[in-house]
């Protein structure tokens, strides 16, 4: 499905922590509510929610702040990292390999007769790594434990002291690092222990496998599939913040770490205090809810929209492990037919859900976590809390905006210039409302392609743009020299 260039959003007359963005739907308008209170209770600055119905996106807003400096809030296509929701992505491409043949979920990953065999991982200390295989690597049975030996996905800097490279090391290095220098804490099949380490040898596996880079082969093979064109792999440093990509904020009074880059700079958590670049295989993705739920509903089993595995292969994915009942092949999974994984990082909590008995996918995504932790399980009942009091859902599908009776189907309209001295332009015609930072409306105008602010003092201006039928189509802010 090609993705479409529409953007359709909401806010109030003020960038406020509170603003909301995105189509309002009065009969789900209780999970804006829902959204706040939460958002109020956690001290949240940005996040994101979006359902989906039968397969059709019904709900799909941003909520709060994207940026607290700037006050730029956060809007239905703006990404945020997804942290450990990654592992699902790896889970369905190890799938997806299985499915076609070229991957046995039984092999080996390390040894002679591992898939993993190349010289650069021959320096075995433990010989049971030779006997971990790709589905103990999904099952969270490979046999390390973080309560033991710790996690070296958040041990960058010593890991590439010890081996004797710049910091941070590749997923190569890390890999090499616990072959040569760390014991199993387990016999790898006989326990459930979650790893993210086991996750980074997946998508070395993926990468051996296709002969292409994990990045390429979940973009070519699941995400373009998909009509996803706007999730990426993520980046340390604020400096090479993506498009559209939300700030990262950690808890009041969280204190700061060590660079990954020279352990020596102090730098906030979610800027350097890991590294998010070698955790593309089970942490490093970055997307929006709406994009995530594309995913979410190419591989839900419902018959609504076509999944990207067949029947047969989501069984296996979904498939408890003998070890844990509520955890399958990157993907958790319970008695009720319901699957969904979350993620948390030092700012990011997220989630999706799919609730297998009503047909409904949801995903959840906060620029922000807790010291204590207790916001994941308020943003994992978010949704459950709500859905009884819903009677009805809208039959549009915000995936396909130009179905949707009596919305426009312009693309983002370009204003400009801005700043300006005195006039701006708009792409196409347009109804348009001006006001101040006071929020008192100024001007209003229907079908304009220009307007003069000659007359209006310089500062700073709210414009909301809408089409016939009064919905709010866009909304820019206006600096006037």
């Amino acid at each position: 499905m090609k993705k479409s260039l529409l953007f359709i959003f909401v806010t109030f007359i003020t960038f406020a922590t509170n603003a909301q963005t995105g189509l309002y739907v009065p009969q789900l308008a209780k999970f804006d509510t829902a959204m706040l209170n939460l958002m109020s209770a956690y001290n949240v600055p940005g996040g994101q929610l979006a359902i989906t119905y039968h397969g059709r996106l019904v709900y799909n807003r941003g909520f709060g702040l994207a940026n607290t400096s700037t006050q730029d809030s956060v809007y239905p296509n703006s990404i945020f990292r997804i942290a450990s929701i990654s592992k699902t992505f790896t889970g369905v491409a190890c799938l997806q390999l299985f499915e076609n043949g070229l991957l046995n979920l039984d092999a080996k990953a390390f040894g002679p007769t591992g898939i993993l065999n190349d010289a650069m991982y021959s320096n075995i200390l433990d010989p049971r790594y030779t006997d971990i295989t790709v589905r103990m690597l999904l099952q969270h049975s490979g046999g390390w434990d973080r309560a033991i030996s710790g996690d070296p996905m958040f041990d960058a800097y010593n890991i590439a002291t010890v081996m004797g490279v710049a910091s941070p090391p590749s997923p190569q290095v890390v890999i090499q690092y616990m072959l040569s220098h760390k014991m199993l804490d387990f016999d790898p099949g006989t326990q459930y222990q979650y790893s993210n380490f086991g996750f980074c040898v997946l998508g070395r596996i993926i990468e051996k496998i296709t002969g292409q880079t994990y990045d390429d082969y979940i973009t070519n093979n699941i995400l373009i599939p998909l009509g996803i064109t706007d999730m990426h792999l993520g980046y340390n440093l604020l400096a090479n913040q993506l498009p559209n990509e939300v700030n990262y904020y950690d808890y009041p009074g969280a204190p700061y770490a060590y660079s990954v880059y020279n352990n020596s700079t102090l730098v906030p958590w979610p800027y350097g205090g890991f590294n998010i670049e070698f955790m593309d295989s089970h942490g490093g993705w970055v997307s929006s809810c709406s994009d995530l739920l594309r995913f979410v509903c190419g591989i839900d089993r419902f018959n609504t929209r076509p999944d990207i595995l067949s029947t047969a292969t989501l069984d296996t994915l979904t498939k408890p492990s003998a070890n844990e009942p509520n955890y399958a092949c990157g993907i958790q999974v319970n008695i009720y037919n319901n699957w969904w994984h979350n993620g948390s990082l030092p700012g990011t909590t997220s989630e999706y859900v799919r609730n297998g008995n009503a047909q409904i996918n949801w995903a959840i995504i906060l620029n922000t976590r807790d010291a204590a932790g207790n916001i994941n399980s308020a943003v994992d009942n978010l949704v459950w809390n709500v859905l009884p009091s819903i009677n009805s859902w809208p039959s549009f599908d915000l995936f396909n905006t130009t179905s949707i009776e009596n919305l426009s189907n312009h693309a983002i309209i370009t204003v400009s210039p801005n700043p300006t001295k005195d006039r701006i332009n708009f792409s196409v015609n347009v109804n348009m409302q001006l006001s101040n930072i006071s929020g008192q409306i100024i001007a209003e105008e229907k079908n304009i392609n220009t307007f003069d602010l000659s007359d209006q003092p310089s500062g700073l201006y709210f414009l909301t743009i809408t089409d016939g039928y009064g919905n709010i189509l866009q909304r820019n802010k206006i600096v006037k020299e």
